[in-house]
């Protein structure tokens, strides 16, 4: 099932939603208002954590031969 994240036009209140079909096309309501004027977010999962932008495209593992 797919989760897509929205956030609300009126309170900037941000939301995860479950979808469970392609034929599912409620207008989503925010949770905090009830207001019907939200949009999709950007999702930015996967980035941050514990690697540095300075290492991109940089292997973290050695080959093991020098």
């Amino acid at each position: 099932m797919p989760i897509y994240e929205y956030q609300c036009d009126d309170c900037g209140e941000r939301f995860e939603l479950f979808v469970r079909s392609s034929a599912q096309r409620d207008t989503p309501t925010c949770p905090k208002c009830d207001s019907t004027k939200v949009h999709k977010a950007i999702s930015l999962f996967g980035l941050g954590g514990s690697s540095s932008s300075s290492g991109l495209g940089a292997s973290s593992c050695s080959p093991g031969f020098t």
